[in-house]
Order: C-alpha cells, then structure tokens, then sequence
C-alpha cells in the first residue's frame, strides 16, 4: 500500500490539550491515508503518572528521558538541575532524529517542555534525509530574552534556527506577524488554523433557552494553563462586579485548567475582588465532555491580550456559542464578522457586551448560528488535515507524494 507516511513528535498525554490536538490531528490525517507514528516523551505531565498505558494514546513511540525540571531545593542543587535541565533539553531533539525510524516527514509540535523551544534548537541542527516541519503553538520566552540573575540577554537571533526547517506551521496572521517579527523568514511560514469536531446540532442551541425557563444565565471563560497570564481574567471579574450592580449575577464556568497552573491565583483574585457568582472549574478531559459543557453556556467571553485562542473559540463555533473578544491574537480571523467585539482591558465594555447577550436571545441565536457555519466550513479537523497533508505533498514533491511503506515500520 502506497502512502505518506509522517513521524508526528508531539506531546500524547491523553488528558492535555496538546495530546487532545494531536490526537485530532493524527486521526483526521489518517482519514485522508496518511500512515501516522507518533514519537512522545515524558515531559512536565508525567512526574505523577509517567508513561502509563491508559494516558497514552496507541501507536505511539515512546522516549525516556531524564527528568531535570525544577523543584524546590536549596540554591546549589536548584543551580545544578537547572544545569542538568538545559542540557537534557540541547540533545532532546537530536535524540527523537535518532531513535524513531526513518520518515520522509517529520512533524514537530512546538509546546513546552519535551516538545518546547529547546529542544526544537538540537532537533533541527542536526542533518536528516526527513522534511522538518515545526508547528507552533507557543512561543518559549527564552526565544525573545534569556533572563541570568538580574540582567535580560536578547535571544532573538535563536530563532534563525526556524530558516532549517522545511516548513514552520503558525494558526492565524496575527501570530505569523510575531513570528516573523522574531527575525523568521515568512517564506517559510504557513498558516493553517486551529480544528474542532462539528457536532451535530438542532435548530438553536440548548443555551438559547435558559433564560426563557428562568434558569441562571452560565457563562464559559477559557483559562488554560496560565488563567491570570495575558487572558483578561481580571477585567472578566471587574465585568461581574459591574453586572451584580444591575442585579445581573450569571453562573460562570473556568474550564481548561489543572492544579497548580494559576487556579490558584484565580481562586486568590476571586477572594479579593470578592466575586460571589456560583463559579465552577471545569478540567475537560475529552471533547465530548467540553462539548457537553459548552452547550449549557449561554455565551464564551475571550478577553485576550495574549496567548493562544484558537482551541477556545473553535470548540464554541462549533457549539454555536456566541464569542465576546478582543481584537487580538487573530481572535478576528476566526470569529469574522460574527465575532461581538471588545477593547481591551475595558470591563465596562465587557459587562455591556454580556448584558445585551443576556437580555436579546434573537442576538444568541443569530450569532450562534453564524459561528457554527463558519466553523463548519472552515476550522472541521478534515479541512484542517487537508491543509496540512497539501503542505506534506508540496515538501516531498512529485516524487515523494507517494511513497512505498515499509512494513516493519508501518508497525512500529
């Protein structure tokens, strides 16, 4: 059987959201015959559970490395971990060339950790026979400066290692914009989106009913990892505040979060505000769950400065949930016109903008609906993989778009 065949080097713990996208990727790929492998590792999500079966999904080649990664300890051991930790990452990515098979693609998802800046340095300076291509969905801080003691060292010029790869992956222009402003040569860089599952739904959203039956309004606020990082968590706070002062107290759901990531803070900045809306922190693990969720909410409120949205925003379009965001972080680029905007950094704005959602179910519906279209004819995982198998084809030519598997590693 002839087919591509890529070594996709991601993050698959099965509970993440980088293992979630690169499950739905892998899978959409493998709808269109492409033979994927993935190449995981442990990483900052195994220290409590490394390399469990059920956490991962299969095939999947696994790596162990050792884990250096920061704890609490006095300076001198603090200092030699930290040693040990730049190290193990400089030869990571010269070591997922040498212990996977040989494939003519080989697909990189720049996160954190394993799968972060650093290694990705060691993974491209190395030769290989493969097309390299570098996915990213996060841009290191040390890509901009490297901070020793209390003096900031700029570190832009790491990022000409981008100019070896064969092909760098961005989601919207608003992120190729930063990374091209990271000195990368916009040749090089493709933009294909964020995908999401479409599911099916009725005539209107389940939400659109709840204020009808007299139910407490819920709305859905995306925190990720870093809650109080560039998210406009707390002009989402002040925002309530305004709203309980017109007698306006809706249900809010934080989802997207683990212990340890900023719930913490959140949960400080709550106390302090002294938010008393009933609050729920939801950790998702499966679409299906965050779908089921989703369709409870009566709107999803994005008031970004930064950070990436597109795994937000998609998975609402697809639920036909109604979006308040900024501008920013190409949060235009997916909503369009169907978007219902805000400034940054303005909780006026923001309360406004969920009054009149509260308040107008004929604005829920009209902009639910135009959200789930667009979803559906742009951000499905198949439209996603097909984007992205055309990038394949176009790396290995007329030549390589068809390649004879080898058995033994069509196994592995």
């Amino acid at each position: 059987m002839d087919a591509i065949r890529v070594g996709l080097i991601s993050c698959w713990y099965k509970e993440k959201s980088c293992g979630i996208f690169a499950h739905n990727l892998a899978s959409a790929l493998q709808e269109l015959g492409v033979n994927i492998n993935v190449i995981s590792a442990n990483c900052l999500c195994f220290r409590d559970d490394p390399f469990r079966p059920d956490l991962f999904f299969s095939p999947c080649h696994k790596i162990k490395f050792a884990d250096f990664y920061w704890k609490p300890s006095p300076r001198l051991i603090s200092y030699i971990r930290s040693i040990g930790e730049l190290t193990g990452d400089s030869l990571k990515g010269r070591t997922y060339l040498k212990k996977t098979p040989p494939f003519p693609i080989l697909h990189y998802q720049q996160t954190q950790g394993s799968f972060g800046f650093l290694p990705l340095l060691s993974f491209l300076s190395y030769p290989t026979q493969a097309k390299r291509v570098v996915a990213v969905h996060e841009i290191d801080a040390v890509q901009r400066r490297l901070k020793v003691r209390s003096r900031d060292i700029p570190t832009v010029w790491l990022n000409k290692i981008y100019h070896k790869a064969d092909a760098v992956i961005v989601q919207n222009r608003a992120f190729k914009e930063a990374i091209e402003g990271l000195g990368v040569d916009s040749k090089k860089v493709h933009i294909i989106p964020h995908g999401t599952h479409i599911p099916k739904l009725g005539t209107s959203n389940i939400s659109y009913n709840w204020i009808q039956e007299n139910q407490r309004p819920r709305i859905v606020f995306c925190g990720g990892h870093h809650l109080t990082s560039g998210k406009g968590f707390d002009v989402f706070l002040r925002a309530l505040l305004i709203l309980k002062a017109h007698d306006i107290t809706p249900s809010v759901m934080i989802y997207g979060l683990n212990a340890g990531y900023g719930q913490e803070q959140g949960r400080k900045t709550i106390c302090e505000l002294k938010i008393d809306n009933p609050i729920e922190w939801f950790d998702y693990k499966s679409d299906d769950s965050l779908f089921q969720e989703l369709q409870r909410a009566l709107c999803m409120v994005i008031p970004y400065t930064k950070s990436e949205a597109g795994t937000a925003v998609t998975a609402a379009m697809a639920n036909a949930v109604p979006v308040i965001a900024t501008r920013n972080v190409g949060l235009p680029e997916y909503l369009g016109r169907a978007g219902l905007y805000i400034e940054e950094d303005d909780p006026y704005d923001l309360a406004d903008k969920m009054r009149i959602l509260i308040h107008d179910p004929k604005a829920r519906e009209t902009l639910g609906s135009q959200l789930h279209q667009r979803a559906y004819a742009l951000y499905g995982w198949d439209t996603v993989a097909k984007k992205t198998l055309d990038l394949y084809k176009s790396l290995l030519g007329g030549e390589g778009q068809r390649i004879r598997v080898n058995p033994a590693i069509a196994k592995c």
